[in-house]
């Protein structure tokens, strides 16, 4: 039986000759932090929506709902995330350069317009819409130049080091919405923002662009990539991971979404205390990213995925027995050292469940797709179950508590068939 890294090699495009020579070179981890800064730029933003959505609801949409306002995050959250699904034939057909390109140039638009939005339909537009599309375009070329560069060795932790960006970028925005909001306004501060996003998303490509190999795949064989794989479908273990993967990702993005909402309006606290809330969950998710690293040669990817679903799941439920502001503290660390782990298992899981030769970047898709449907799903039932007027949450934390169950209990499955 070949070794869960012998399994993930043979799926993954294979590297040039001279890229085990080149694992540690500067060159290498320098695409790596090319990537890293685009995730600052584009998971990063998604991941400080929570800030948005406390903010909305007490200013410039106060006469929306909750769940009208978490559609805007919703929809930047599922178009960034069905990116990765429809943008593999052309990464496939060659066209790097022009998807980071106008996926950069998308972003940055989006955040600008936002800036100049007064209106619901103005602000979905701006940042649910352009902002969601143009990420979900420049990032997947971004994570895959990486895992096609580095080999087995190393793969796991360059994919951990920029996927980080995550919660730097998670890090950094709330941190500049809470300080600039009081001082300039919701349109120079997100103007702010908007530069800090441009500055973020060109460093990357300037890292990335002079690193893309030169050659095209031919025609014929980028005509060979497909949206979805109908032969996985046939495969037990593959379905019930993307089941599994479903269900935890109706759960994932509640508590980066509503942190900042329950503090202010469940425990009360100030809108600057809520944010910084935001910042702790994103901030203790980078350790977990690298503990999935520390994790894998040890349980493997699968295994690695259930243990930190099931501490997940326990967290998830923990929340409803929060009932202060310190205990809310050291929930919210909790919560982004759990929650923060899968994304690399999701990431890392896939060519394991690859033939040899097979077409990982269509089954990768379908696995993303799998994930976007669970946040379609999860957050706006979510905040469907919420109360802000009575700080009433329990009903939602329940709920994402059983999700987080059901989806590890899936993924124990895969475990085991592996």
């Amino acid at each position: 039986m070949r070794s869960d890294s012998d399994k993930i090699e043979g799926a993954l495009p294979r590297p040039p000759p001279e890229t085990d020579a080149a694992q540690e070179s500067r060159g290498a981890w320098l695409l790596a932090l090319g990537a890293s800064l685009i995730y600052v730029s584009t998971w990063g933003l998604l991941s400080s929506y929570g800030t948005y959505q406390s903010y909305y609801e007490t200013t410039i949409l106060a006469d929306e709902s909750t769940n009208a306002i978490a559609w805007i995050g919703t929809a930047e959250a599922l178009l960034l995330i069905l990116g990765g699904v429809v943008t593999g034939p052309i990464y496939d057909a060659g066209y790097v350069r022009e998807m980071l390109w106008v996926g950069s140039l998308l972003t940055v638009l989006g955040v600008m317009m936002l800036s100049l939005s007064t209106e619901y339909y103005q602000i979905m537009l701006a940042q649910g819409v352009a902002v969601g599309i143009g990420s979900g375009i420049v990032y997947p070329p971004s994570i895959t130049l990486v895992a096609a560069t580095f080999g087995s060795k190393y793969r796991g932790l360059a994919v951990s080091f920029a996927t980080c960006g995550t919660a730097i970028g998670g890090i950094m925005f709330p941190i500049v919405l809470d300080r600039l909001l009081p001082s300039l306004g919701f349109a120079w501060a997100t103007r702010v923002l908007g530069l800090m996003t441009l500055a973020g998303l060109f460093m990357g490509l300037a890292l990335i662009l002079p690193r893309i190999p030169e050659t095209k795949l031919e025609s014929a064989t980028a005509a060979r990539r497909r949206l979805a794989d109908l032969g996985a479908l046939t495969e037990p273990v593959f379905v019930v991971m993307c089941l599994g993967v479903f269900f935890l990702w109706i759960a994932y993005w509640v508590p980066f979404f509503l942190i900042p909402t329950y503090a202010e309006f469940g425990l009360g606290a100030s809108s600057s205390l809520a944010f910084c809330l935001l910042v702790v969950a994103n901030a203790s998710g980078i350790p977990g990213r690298f503990l999935a690293v520390l994790v894998i040669p040890y349980v493997g990817n699968a295994g690695g995925m259930v243990a930190f679903g099931g501490l997940s799941a326990v967290v998830i439920f923990g929340w409803a027995a929060v009932h202060n502001t310190a205990g809310f503290i050291a929930w919210s660390v909790a919560s982004g050292l759990v929650l923060a782990p899968l994304a690399v298992f999701q990431l890392t899981i896939v060519p394991q469940l690859t033939p040899r030769g097979g077409a990982v970047g269509t089954r990768m898709g379908m696995s993303l797709a799998s994930a976007g449907l669970g946040v379609l799903v999860g957050v706006p039932a979510s905040t469907a179950l919420i109360n802000t007027e009575t700080g009433e949450f329990w009903k939602m934390q329940v709920f994402i508590g059983r999700c987080m169950v059901v989806g590890t209990l899936l993924l124990a499955f895969v475990w085991w068939r592996l």
